[in-house]
């Protein structure tokens, strides 16, 4: 599923980018400034079904705790991500059977926000985002107990522009509301907290090959461009991934040479948005595709859109694109850690990251003392594999497991979500 959403992802760039615009008009547009007040914050306050009445397209998963504990049970359709206040989730209404919260939902579908608090076994409902196409539910980012994730509306396969719409969730307060980029939003994005603020990425679809950086001001909630690169006739940069630590900001850059000669580079930036350094890693991206695929697919897969990008410490990577390829290494010495390969995920969340595999053995990874500590997630029925895995701002681990026999589609065991 991973690889066809990032093949589809690819030819919608490639497709839906259209128009451009000289470097004067560009830059003049860098230090404009807009306040982006909230869009109809309140046009899902009535009306909301709960988990218990949303439709068939909905899927129940049990919590339970470490020890496989009953605590309660949710519906889900789409991503589920561990929070400080509770699991945070949504729900699908009106939507025909083929269609997800993801990429395919071509405007049909409502989408509906919830969050389940652990501790009370209280479900709130935050409200609903009418004909929602895609979520970009990799970048949800908790900060100050809010969550915020990106969408865009429409139908993506149209080449019709769509906007691209910020949601952000109040986590104690339980409501919701919505600020729009861009008129022109793209469903792949990327995006980071950085000092305090939000840093969102998008590829304007009216200014071809245009990929544009704006800083969202949780406080005032004004929008403002601060980056942007350029791809012209296979000739330019593009951006991948983004990440931002106590420190600095990273920049996860593909550099065209021409349409059959490419590089990676992490380019970091200070809090100002004033590059200090770039470190190419392409060699590291060659290695990891040549362990798991064959010397021919290294171009393709280090033209894939990355769905995790990761720095730790200042020098250790974390790369997963939507293809096939993930690693974890050293820039510095250019170094990969085995233990990360392409069976392997990052988890999600705003907490510190761990890693983990997707099917087979458990194996869950973390970062600690400049290493990788290894240890296996004890379930009593041992056919389980972990499917996804989010952490909270405050290190509480939300583990997802299910089991489907690849040999007989009806041979299943029920989701599981483990608090940890």
């Amino acid at each position: 599923m991973k690889k066809f959403t990032g093949i589809l992802l690819a030819a919608l760039l490639c497709m839906g980018m259209t128009g451009c615009q000289n470097e004067t008009e560009i830059q003049n547009q860098i230090s404009d400034t807009k306040n982006t007040s909230a869009l109809n914050s309140e046009i899902s306050e009535n009306n909301e079904p709960s988990d218990e009445e949303a439709d068939d397209n909905n899927f129940l998963n049990e919590i339970v705790d470490k020890d496989g504990k009953h605590i309660g049970e949710i519906k889900i359709n789409g991503s589920c991500t561990m929070t400080n206040k509770g699991i945070f989730y949504t729900t699908v209404k009106n939507a025909p059977p083929s269609d997800t919260v993801t990429v395919g939902a071509n405007g049909k579908s409502d989408v509906y926000y919830h969050l389940y608090d652990i501790e009370t076994d209280k479900k709130y409902d935050f409200g609903n985002m009418p004909e929602q196409d895609y979520e970009a539910g990799y970048v949800r980012t908790e900060m100050n107990d809010k969550l915020y994730t990106l969408v865009t509306t429409g139908n993506a396969l149209d080449n019709i522009p769509d906007p691209l719409i910020l949601l952000e969730f109040d986590l104690t307060e339980h409501s919701m509301k919505q600020y729009k980029i861009s008129d022109n939003g793209f469903p792949y994005t990327a995006m980071t907290a950085a000092n305090g603020n939000l840093l969102i990425l998008n590829h304007d679809q009216t200014q071809q090959l245009y990929d544009k950086v704006y800083m969202f001001d949780t406080d005032t909630k004004e929008v403002s461009q601060v980056l942007q690169f350029e791809l012209t006739d296979n000739k330019g940069d593009t951006i991948r991934q983004m990440y931002s630590d106590e420190k600095n900001i990273y920049i996860l850059r593909l550099h065209f040479e021409d349409e059959s000669h490419v590089n990676m580079f992490i380019d970091t930036y200070d809090f100002n948005f004033k590059k200090q350094y770039e470190n190419d890693i392409s060699s590291m991206l060659k290695e990891s595709v040549e362990k798991e695929l064959v010397s021919e697919d290294v171009l393709n897969e280090m033209k894939q859109m990355a769905s995790r990008f990761i720095m730790l410490d200042g020098k250790y990577i974390y790369y997963e694109n939507f293809s096939a390829t993930r690693f974890f290494g050293n820039i510095e010495n250019k170094q990969l850690f085995n233990e990360i390969n392409g069976m392997s995920l990052a988890s999600f969340g705003s907490g510190k990251p761990f890693f983990y595999y997707i099917y087979g053995e458990r194996t869950i990874f973390e970062w600690k003392n400049n290493t990788l500590e290894k240890s296996v997630l004890k379930i009593d029925d041992e056919r389980y594999y972990i499917t996804s895995a989010s952490i909270s701002e405050n290190g509480k681990k939300l583990i997802q497991v299910d089991y489907t026999n690849p040999n007989d589609n009806s041979d299943t065991l029920p989701i599981k979500l483990y608090c940890i």
